[in-house]
């Protein structure tokens, strides 16, 4: 048996609100309500936020019956109540679902989302790609996404504008695979899959082989390092992290790029982007565009010819 703990909050506090509860309930989903409206195409200028017009989005919690205590409800409100949110989170009633239920619930609240020249579809979708679109399908897990959050959004818009064929590519953190699976299925020769979390690295690995990237995919458990950096140097990186982890892992990545790559942040928000150019901008990299999806952002800068 299972339970569903549900929370009304603002569209743009729907994302924070997530994170916060898959600290201790890894089993979240998000469902807005009303038309939403995702970012422009890319490159945007740097000033753009688009307009969130969903009226309303509502945080899913799914946990076995024997998990979903009181202390757990009151731990979540105790951390939701110090978030900065837009406004106060509102609980909807507790609902018990069987456990084949409970799955079926869960898998309508993921579906296939185009992004770019990218559709990206859970392995139950049966979503078909258009003339000129490239499929990604992704077996999620409970721990991982199929693209939904903005920060891969963003990520997965800038991947398909920059990625055109033969590539080195590195992916760091690389939770689904996601991303090194779009860069590969986009055209990258090769591309280096990272990730701090065992867990990651068996779905990486799962999902790499679904898709049939297995060969140009190496996925490692492990983290950017001086000694990756003096041995290659790549086209792109992508790293969807956290903005601090960037921040200290901003000389390693400028030095891991070659001449002319390009490099994609996300995982920050968009209070965080200047501060984070201007790190990147001191050691080499020039910014090419900013994109939003509030509250979250993401950065692509390039690194001189020489």
């Amino acid at each position: 048996m299972w339970v569903e703990l549900s929370l009304e909050v603002d569209p743009r506090d729907a994302e924070l609100v997530a994170d916060i509860v898959r600290q201790c309930c890894p089993n979240v989903a998000v469902e807005y309500r009303g038309p939403f409206a995702l970012p422009e195409p890319w490159p945007a200028p740097a000033e753009a936020s688009p307009a969130l017009r969903a009226t309303s989005a509502l945080v899913r919690i799914y946990l076995p019956a024997d998990e979903a205590d009181a202390r757990l409800r009151r731990s979540l409100r105790l951390a939701l109540r110090f978030a900065p949110l837009a406004r106060p989170a509102r609980w909807r009633r507790a609902r018990r679902l069987r456990d084949e239920d409970w799955q079926r619930a869960w898998q309508r609240r993921l579906r296939a989302r185009r992004i770019g020249r990218l559709l990206v579809r859970p392995s139950w979708d049966t979503a078909t790609a258009k003339a000129g679109e490239v499929a990604i399908e992704i077996e999620p897990g409970m721990a991982f996404g199929t693209g939904e959050h903005p920060t891969t959004a963003l990520c997965l818009r800038a991947l398909a504008e920059l990625v055109r064929g033969g590539e080195s590519v590195l992916d760091l953190g690389t939770g689904s695979g996601i991303l090194a699976i779009a860069a590969a299925k986009l055209g990258a020769a090769r591309v280096l899959a990272l990730d701090i979390d065992p867990q990651a690295v068996r779905a990486a690995r799962e999902n790499a082989r679904r898709n049939g990237v297995e060969g140009v995919i190496d996925v490692h458990q492990g983290t950017l390092t001086p000694g990756m950096t003096a041995r290659a140097r790549y086209d792109l990186i992508c790293a969807n992290i956290d903005g601090l982890t960037l921040e200290r892992l901003a000389p390693l990545l400028a030095r891991a790029l070659g001449p002319g790559g390009r490099l994609v942040l996300s995982g920050f928000l968009s209070e965080s982007a200047r501060a984070l150019a201007e790190a990147f901008s001191a050691l080499g990299l020039r910014p090419l565009a900013e994109l939003h999806e509030a509250p979250w952002a993401a950065l692509v800068l390039e690194k001189a010819d020489a």
